[in-house]
């Protein structure tokens, strides 16, 4: 599956993400498949939120555009930074649920593919968690990622296409089904997605595959996979982790 998603194909893919979107406002998909919910899940979300934080310096002051936000279960942990934070949705149903749980964000009905909600709008960071697998990375790049300020950050978390559960994800019916991914979603190699920033002429800085800790683990055996998973990414495993962290400037350095 093309990673860099068709242009031509957005009507459809949007009216998949608005369906998608309503759906999860009124179920639990996000604790079902997703996992963000269980013991093992909720390390996983806060290990993702820290890294935005630190790689982006988010503080007091500092004005953060969050892509993606869904309902708003990292919208919660990036607002602990005392950021400005901004988090645009493509559903008006997620967004209102993350309204509900997150009233110090403004939250912005909009795409992250044409700016739209974006409008005149500039930010010193963009992050997101498990989103840009759902966008025209091209259109993405005009029409958000140059909506950041000069000397700016970036910091994303997304799937890694080398991971065998995340390749079957993306290339089997079934499974697709029961992970409730849209027809659409993808994923990212690790050099593809490092070449995708270069190419639209930003900085990577860093690069990380990384997590082991799968969000069905039990309670009693989080500790030893954690003490697992620190030897896994320090070695050349690393490389089919479940997710790969990136994050840079548009700024190069002189």
């Amino acid at each position: 599956m093309n990673s860099q998603l068709d242009a031509d194909s957005a009507s459809t893919r949007y009216a998949n993400e608005l369906k998608q979107g309503a759906s999860i406002a009124q179920s639990d998909i996000e604790g079902e498949a997703w996992g963000w919910r269980t013991p093992a899940g909720q390390l996983r979300a806060e290990r993702r939120a820290e890294f935005l934080i630190e790689a982006c310096g988010l503080k007091p002051s500092v004005s953060c555009l969050e892509i993606g936000c869904g309902t708003g279960e990292f919208t919660q942990r990036l607002l602990l930074s005392n950021c400005d934070l901004s988090a645009v949705e493509i559903s008006p149903d997620l967004a209102a649920v993350c309204k509900k749980r997150n009233d110090k964000a403004e939250i912005i009905v909009g795409n992250i593919e044409t700016g739209e909600g974006l409008e005149g709008r500039t930010f010193d960071a963009i992050v997101g968690v498990s989103v840009l697998h759902h966008v025209n990375m091209e259109a993405f790049f005009k029409n958000t990622m140059s909506k950041l300020k000069s000397g700016g950050r970036f910091a994303f978390s997304e799937p890694n296409m080398l991971n065998p559960q995340i390749w079957m994800e993306r290339n089997i019916g079934w499974m697709r089904a029961w992970r409730h991914n849209t027809p659409h979603e993808t994923a990212f190699k690790p050099g593809q997605f490092r070449r995708m920033f270069e190419d639209a002429g930003l900085v990577v800085d860093r690069l990380q595959p990384f997590d082991f800790l799968h969000p069905a683990t039990p309670r009693f055996m989080i500790g030893a996979v954690k003490g697992l998973q620190s030897m896994l990414e320090a070695l050349p495993t690393r490389s089919i982790a479940g997710s790969i962290f990136i994050s840079g400037t548009n700024v190069k350095p002189k």
